[in-house]
């Protein structure tokens, strides 16, 4: 074990170990171990895809950071049994002392398996309905739930177990140092009910907002040194207040630091999501600073 550590470079390493009939020596046809592998693949590549933009389906999976994740995780194996294990290599971005951000591969492995942990426990409390808002649960999508029954193992009392283990580079914020999750066919049978449902989710339309900036969180990436990310705001919506986060690229987060630095007004289009704490505000677009007249 701490060999594999020391020969893999800093990971989160996620474990697929599949107890079934088929599976009890050890071994699996080629076809069951490739939808496996495809399986996990793209549940990735979708949680992936929440993290950045979650939304219940998601038409491509095409996103940059995404696919980036993707290619540099590995693949390893392990003896005893047929286990499949993924390292997601951790991402190194540059960061302001006291401004680090979690990495993006952080944030993928994380949903990965809180988004598991959700689907797992819904089916012990009989409350599936709320799987479908997409605005508490980021990480659930259609896209992974399909993948996920690619991973589904033969047999009524089989059963996947999930587990991961934190890269000792970076622990996680919970402390939780190791997971274990074990899936049964209820799972499966969850994901398959909910995976053409949110095909079909009405998707929401933008709307516009105006506002100030109240706090800019971002930090240079790995591949630009001009400060990108998190954007705190208070919107104006007729008598109400609304502070809201938003993700900006590079060229919207220096418009909202001259916004916050000259105590100017900000416009754009996005999507509002309510939430219990700070609201969120996904598919910016068209920021800008309120043109004002001269007096």
């Amino acid at each position: 074990d701490v060999l594999n550590h020391l020969l893999l470079p800093p990971a989160d390493i996620l474990s697929f170990r599949e107890i079934s009939p088929e599976a009890e020596s050890g071994d699996i046809t080629v076809d069951h171990g490739s939808r496996i592998i495809g399986g996990v693949r793209n549940a990735l590549l979708a949680t992936a895809h929440s993290v950045a933009h979650p939304k219940p389906y998601h038409p491509r999976l095409s996103r940059e950071e995404a696919k980036q994740f993707l290619s540099r995780c590995r693949m390893t194996t392990s003896r005893g049994s047929f286990i499949l294990n993924i390292a997601c290599v951790l991402d190194q971005s540059v960061a302001i002392p006291g401004m680090e951000q979690e990495p993006f591969t952080r944030r993928v492995t994380s949903l990965f398996i809180e988004t598991l942990e959700t689907l797992e426990s819904a089916t012990r409390t009989d409350d599936a309905s709320r799987l479908m808002d997409t605005v508490v649960n980021r990480g659930i999508s259609a896209n992974f739930c399909e993948a996920l029954l690619s991973i589904r193992p033969m047999g009524d009392r089989s059963k996947t177990i999930v587990s991961t283990e934190w890269s000792r580079v970076l622990f996680p914020v919970s402390n939780r140092r190791h997971v274990k999750l074990e899936l049964y066919q209820d799972v499966f049978n969850l994901a398959e009910t909910l995976a053409p449902r949110l095909r079909s989710a009405p998707e929401p339309t933008p709307d516009t907002f105006f506002g100030f900036v109240d706090e800019l969180r971002g930090a240079p990436s790995a591949g630009d040194l001009l400060p990108s990310g998190e954007a705190r705001v208070t919107l104006i919506e007729q008598d109400e207040e609304i502070h809201a986060k938003l993700e900006l690229d590079v060229h919207d987060y220096a418009l909202a630091g001259q916004a916050h630095l000259s105590r100017k007004p900000i416009m754009f289009k996005g999507i509002l999501h309510r939430l219990p704490r700070l609201n969120r505000i996904e598919n910016v677009s068209e920021f800008g600073l309120v043109p004002l007249g001269n007096k």
